[in-house]
């Protein structure tokens, strides 16, 4: 079996093993081994600082099974609260400033203001991690358990964001409907325009998997002698597109309205170009946290992960979807 955290595996061997023999698991270590020198060194000192080390890094592997899956949190401006709602002021895109005459004064904005609050919720998810586990010295079995907490959690906050920016709401720009059978680079020239008339930027391009690859099929993208590189080929990852960074994202929305790439509704979506610094923000109340846990020789079996945040749309008309066929 492949361990998937070596280090957190030998070091809950030696945590939960006996005190005699503890020691020697630890002097079995030596330098250039799993733990290193200085961790050995500590265990030798006090084996009891197994008990923090085995903390540490059953954060570390919940947080190394978040990493593949981290997506919104990089697309999304995130404000920072320790409140329980944000609340941000926007006000008009696209207005002027005034002609002046020599020495005549200058007018004040009078443009309208509105606001929107992002309120804070709790998610959570505890890993199946049981007492034969343990008993049976199943660790590799426990570390893999512990990442996919931290997929599930990554994954939720991926879901909760793209529902919302899915949400169907008044002052839409029109959403693309690709013209051909699905999505090619022309239909990306289209919703790239329709963000720039509205006084947008756009520098986000968000995909479900089958646009992605309906993309890498687009022979302006992928033949050599028209897209100018043949690495798209090589690699199947999509460069930067008409200004764009690409994203691509698999999980689906959980609602009944507004599907991410879903055949059972009339509303189904598989790609956004929008601004990403006005369609929406997330508020962060508290990142990937390990709760229940102050003493993993005990309470490893009932830790969980929990994690503080919420998202809303900001700027309707500086997204657009891009419809399913």
């Amino acid at each position: 079996m492949n361990t998937f955290n070596n280090k957190l595996v030998r070091l809950c061997e030696i945590g939960f093993a006996e005190s005699t023999k503890q020691k020697a698991l630890i002097d079995k270590e030596s330098t250039g081994t799993i733990l290193g020198p200085e961790v050995k060194e500590l265990l030798q000192s006090n084996a009891s600082n197994s008990t923090t080390l085995i903390q540490e890094e059953v954060y570390k592997t919940i947080s190394e099974g978040a990493e593949p899956f981290k997506c919104m949190r990089e697309v999304l401006p995130i404000i920072r609260t320790d409140s329980y709602s944000v609340r941000v002021v926007k006000g008009e895109t696209g207005s002027y400033a005034d002609d002046l005459a020599e020495g005549a004064k200058i007018p004040i904005d009078t443009q309208t203001y509105t606001k929107q609050d992002i309120t804070i919720k709790k998610i959570g998810t505890r890993p199946l991690i049981t007492n034969e586990l343990i008993e049976d010295g199943l660790w590799d079995i426990v570390a893999l358990e512990l990442k996919k907490a931290g997929a599930r959690v990554e994954n939720k906050l991926n879901r909760d964001c793209i529902a919302e920016l899915l949400l169907a709401a008044t002052g839409d720009i029109t959403d693309v409907d690709p013209a051909g059978d699905h999505l090619a680079v022309t239909d990306l020239a289209k919703a790239r325009a329709d963000v720039e008339g509205q006084n947008y930027i756009p520098d986000t391009l968000i995909l479900h998997p089958s646009a992605e690859g309906y993309l890498l099929q687009d022979s302006n993208l992928v033949y050599a002698s028209w897209a100018g590189t043949a690495n798209t080929l090589h690699t199947g990852k999509l460069p930067k597109l008409m200004g764009m960074k690409p994203y691509t994202l698999s999980v689906t929305t959980g609602n009944t309205t507004d599907y991410w790439d879903s055949t059972d509704s009339a509303a189904h979506y598989s790609g956004i170009v929008m601004d990403s610094s006005a369609a929406a923000y997330l508020a962060m109340r508290r990142d990937l946290t390990v709760e229940q846990y102050d003493d993993p020789i005990h309470d490893i079996v009932g830790i969980a992960t929990t994690m503080r945040y919420g998202v809303e749309v900001i700027q309707n008309k500086s997204k657009v979807l891009i419809l399913t066929k």
